[in-house]
């Protein structure tokens, strides 16, 4: 299956990726974009076939999502739209070695900023999380048991339950910004680092020297200070985005009032499994939530929040502002 792939991304263009939550990220190094046109620009830095050789040596999964939306073959100027199509060409006019008895490898895809089409029906999408369940659920042969954190599809639930509690439910670190639980250190670093800002500044500017703490915040000062696009308006308030996807979130939550995450107990809805997961929190009994201010415990933040105020008589600190749609 690594032979495959790896043919296949050296002799072609077809760009490798991965998905995590909401966010794409890039194949080789990490890095987490909103928009898949940041995730290009940035992809294409990573040149030579040596990078790919080794990621493709590391990977553990059984497919590969690729973006063909600029597929051609490297090795002759015949340009191939179909990723099934370039992979019968690669062995029939180039004789490249590929082993079609493994199955499907590679999970082709077309990324586009403002929205997804499926390759096989061309039903439209306006997130890359609801376009991969379709993919999953209807297409390929795929199967529909799907990891709504990481995109992983299983055999079987029994799968699904073990995976989902081996690498996202076996947690014992707890990040004090938001009260999410990690099973090590390294991934608690990582989130506090893409979701809190918590770490050095790295994302310099491409105009002026000024540095920032996250890919966002220097997308969102390009273009507000150096104008390098148009702000994305929304419709219904007076709300600004930088990225079509958060505006389409945006949209969704707080005018359209998507609400598919139902509490089993009392009946609260939410927008995401997240939201959701910490409502849950009031119902568990759970103490996840530190008060800055003297380290008591709280089930919710929106309950950690009042006690500061009333307690400590100050501003609450950054992370502490309730927001009823969070249900804390």
């Amino acid at each position: 299956m690594r032979n495959n792939v790896l043919q296949v991304l050296v002799k072609s263009t077809a760009m490798p990726f991965r998905w995590l939550k909401s966010s794409y990220r890039c194949f080789y190094c990490y890095d987490i974009f909103t928009e898949p046109s940041e995730l290009k620009n940035h992809q294409s830095q990573h040149l030579g076939d040596e990078i790919k050789e080794t990621t493709m040596n590391k990977y553990w999964e059984t497919v590969v999502y690729v973006d063909v939306s600029e597929l051609a073959c490297r090795l002759c100027p015949e340009n191939i739209s179909d990723l099934y199509e370039l992979i019968n060409h690669l062995v029939d006019k180039h004789g490249v070695v590929y082993n079609k008895d493994v199955g499907n490898c590679m999970i082709p895809f077309k990324l586009d900023n403002f929205s997804l089409n499926c390759l096989s029906c061309g039903a439209t999408f306006y997130t890359f999380g609801t376009l991969l369940q379709h993919t999953n659920k209807d297409h390929k042969g795929t199967s529909a048991i799907l990891c709504e954190i990481c995109g992983q599809n299983f055999k079987d639930a029994n799968l699904l339950r073990l995976h989902v509690k081996s690498m996202h439910e076996n947690i014992s670190l707890l990040c004090q910004e938001c009260g999410e639980k990690f099973d090590s250190k390294y991934k608690l670093k990582n989130h506090q680092k893409y979701e809190h800002d918590l770490d050095k500044k790295k994302y310099k500017c491409l105009v002026c020297p000024e540095v920032f703490r996250s890919h966002y915040k220097r997308s969102r000062h390009m273009v507000e200070e150096h104008k390098n696009r148009e702000v994305i308006k929304c419709l219904h308030c007076p709300k600004t985005f930088v990225f079509r996807s958060m505006m389409m979130t945006h949209l969704r939550d707080a005018h359209l009032k998507v609400r598919n995450h139902i509490c089993s107990v009392c009946g609260w809805k939410a927008f995401t499994s997240h939201r959701l997961k910490n409502h849950m929190y009031k119902h568990s009994g759970e103490k996840n939530f530190k008060c800055d201010g003297c380290d008591k415990m709280f089930t919710t933040r929106k309950i950690m929040r009042a006690h500061f105020v009333r307690m400590h008589k100050g501003v609450p600190p950054k992370g502490m502002v309730y927001d009823e749609a969070y249900g804390y």
